[in-house]
């Protein structure tokens, strides 16, 4: 009986098996989405010659109806999986505005031959040759040593930590008689074997073997980072949509409690860079990066999602994903649990749960969300009131987005924390218990409900459960972390724990400058001060505008009497918040009567206003409370003070471990403000 005759393709380090549908590196199997592999086997099988782009798409899709993105997308995927160069140069060529050329040679390769052990020795034998080269060896012809590899006279073992071990291909007593020449030969092939295992052993030390025979040994993959997607509709204006579909990806992952995901706030300063995957794992401290794109087309999405491992710079993974935009979450919900199974992790049920739930949005109220998540991710007063706007937009198109609900939680929490109109924590109340009727397992909703919890019921208990039920459903978000630490922990004294919820937040969110600004201000509370001036300094190099950072840095000037340094911050804090004629007036005050003077202006309610600019009453008040404190105006700074309390202001949260009120903690009138505020 005769076997069907089956082609192999070799070119370079790699060989494309048509039958198996597999392309290899050595012993790594790269397995291709259907349609990447389509286009590769098209483009070897048609090696050297110009393919057009339409004759391409027409193979490889057939009848189906697609766009000219949909072949840059295989080619951006086939190009990665190559290691090319974005340019073709060394596989793929791109012939501006006709289509592609492969431009590598290629051979056909028996396939009863051993592949995976040629191109290990192909790939051993060109590294060995250019460390030979750039060295000034002249090596031997490496007939003899090529010979007894390529026939498996001497085969070379895996070498492990305890010295490895070298097996021969076939028996000694099997052998035949040799000849004197042919001892010679088999002589020289033995020393050339043992030669080359000796290199490998020498390389695998310096761990040359990871680079050159996949990475097996690395470890599994146990933290990610989701790199911003690309957006290949080519409409700037769809921004928003594929930042959202990042931001749910990420979502998405984190809830895995085996799986570090990085924060969306550390990623998105590499989008549209070109810094090299290894250097992003070593900057984020990740094992593996996901890199895809979006392409948006009215109401149909497709999503695109690799896996690649940053050390090694190899792909592990890649799959597409069609779908309408009603079901986009579940699409991404899908990726997620495919990335989840490459990685080897073993799901828990609620975490099975919650990627498979099916979940259907309407298309225009999902759009609005994600340009309501968009402006929210500015940061600042002007995004969170853009974002309220949409927020609302959507939930008229869908009264039961709890997403929608969770949204406007979120901006309404950061408005109060900002220090708008206190009213916004009752908004944020109303939009988190509304989000967690319909969706209890938002982890953003019951972050936000915990803040409420805490800025506005003064619920310390109550915000714990929240947070612990939050971390719950995603151990990954660095919010909870940051929010935990930052807004419970450290106001109730307990700083070891609310550093070690911080860290843990800045190891999820590593570029988070706010991150790092509190775990500052969390040293400070505790008393350590040394600790809190080098991370307030870290940040203001890696951002000299950055508001809270020169107001931390004036609390802890302050605090330590170098008031020269205290005005510098404290002006530079004034002006970058918006108000520089109220930071002139500080320094001309300073200049007339030093410290004392511009307390004293301070405490003064009407100079207060006009030294806070626009700053609510209650941030006044208190500020007064502080200077009249400062001062040793003790009955003055408790009357300020319980003003202060009865409009419930953000500021109060550290007034029982903040160090500016240590000369009030031995009054009356302060504890029952503490028993008042569940502090005490």
């Amino acid at each position: 009986m005769h076997r069907a005759v089956r082609h192999l393709y070799e070119f370079g380090l790699f060989v494309l098996d048509p039958g198996e549908r597999l392309l290899h590196l050595g012993a790594t199997r790269l397995e291709l989405p259907p349609r990447a592999f389509d286009t590769l086997l098209v483009l070897v099988e048609n090696s050297g010659r110009l393919l057009e782009k339409d004759a391409l798409m027409q193979t490889v899709w057939r009848d189906a109806v697609v766009e000219e993105n949909n072949l840059s997308q295989v080619i951006y995927l086939l190009r990665k999986a190559l290691r090319d160069g974005e340019d073709g140069a060394r596989y793929i060529e791109t012939v501006p505005k006709r289509g592609y050329r492969f431009v590598a040679e290629v051979r056909e390769v028996d396939p009863d031959q051993d592949h995976s052990r040629r191109a290990e020795s192909k790939i051993l034998e060109s590294k060995i040759d250019d460390r030979n080269e750039s060295a000034g060896f002249n090596p031997p012809p490496a007939s003899a040593s090529s010979a007894a590899l390529d026939s498996g006279a001497v085969e070379v073992a895996r070498v492990n930590g305890t010295g490895g071990s070298l097996t021969s291909g076939s028996g000694a007593s099997e052998a035949p008689a040799r000849s004197p020449g042919a001892r010679r030969g088999w002589i020289q092939g033995l020393v050339g074997g043992l030669a080359m295992v000796t290199v490998v052993a020498l390389l695998q030390a310096a761990g040359w073997k990871q680079r050159l025979f996949g990475d097996a040994d690395l470890g599994p993959v146990r933290s990610i980072a989701v790199l911003p997607l690309q957006n290949l509709s080519n409409d700037p204006n769809q921004e928003y949509f594929v930042d959202g579909m990042t931001d749910e990806l990420i979502t998405n992952l984190a809830q895995i409690h085996e799986l570090k995901v990085v924060s969306k706030t550390s990623i998105m300063q590499y989008k549209g860079t070109r810094t090299p995957l290894p250097q992003i794992g070593r900057e984020l401290g990740v094992d593996a990066v996901v890199e895809g794109s979006v392409l948006r087309s009215g109401d149909r999405v497709r999503i695109t999602a690799q896996l690649i491992r940053t050390s090694t710079d190899r792909h592990i993974w890649a799959q597409a994903y069609d779908g309408d935009l009603k079901d986009v979450l579940s699409l991404q919900a899908r990726v997620a649990e495919q990335i989840t199974d490459q990685v080897k992790l073993s799901l828990t049920a609620e975490e099975s749960g919650l990627l498979r739930r099916g979940q259907s949005v309407d298309p225009e109220a999902f759009d609005l969300y994600l340009r309501g998540r968009y402006a929210w991710n500015r940061r600042n007063i002007e995004g969170f009131q853009r974002a309220i706007d949409y927020f609302n937009q959507a939930i008229e198109k869908d009264p039961n987005f709890a997403l929608a609900y969770s949204g406007l939680a979120d901006c309404h929490t950061l408005l109060a924390l900002y220090g708008e109109d206190s009213a916004n924590i009752a908004q944020a109340k109303s939009a988190a218990e509304r989000a967690l009727q319909l969706d209890g397992t938002l982890a953003e909703a019951h972050t936000s409900l915990a803040a409420v919890r805490i800025l506005h019921d003064w619920d310390w208990q109550g915000a714990e459960q929240e947070f612990h039920r939050a971390l719950e459903l995603n151990p990954n978000f660095a919010q909870a972390h940051h929010w935990y630490g930052n807004l419970l922990l450290g106001p109730e004294g307990r700083h070891e724990e609310a550093i070690a919820e911080l860290q843990r937040a800045h190891e999820l969110d590593p570029l988070s400058v706010i991150i790092s600004a509190d775990t500052g201000f969390a040293y400070y509370l505790a008393g350590q001060y040394d600790l809190a001036l080098q991370i307030y300094q870290k940040v203001l190099a890696t951002n000299p505008n950055f508001v809270p950072v020169h107001f931390y840095l004036s609390q802890f000037y302050r605090q330590t009497g170098q008031y020269d340094l205290w005005l510098k911050e404290s002006a530079e804090n004034i002006r970058l918040a918006g108000f520089p004629r109220q930071a002139e007036d500080m320094q001309r005050l300073y200049a007339a009567g030093g410290f004392r003077a511009v307390m004293e202006a301070t405490a003064s309610p009407r100079a207060s206003n006009e030294l806070a600019g626009t700053q609510p009453s209650q941030v006044t008040a208190c500020a007064s409370a502080q200077a009249d404190a400062a001062l040793g105006r003790t009955a003055a700074a408790l009357n300020t003070l319980e003003a202060c309390s009865r409009g419930a202001a953000t500021a109060l949260i550290y007034l029982k471990v903040d160090p500016v009120w240590a000369n009030l903690r031995s009054e009356a009138r302060f504890k029952a403000i503490l028993q008042q505020l569940h502090l005490q």
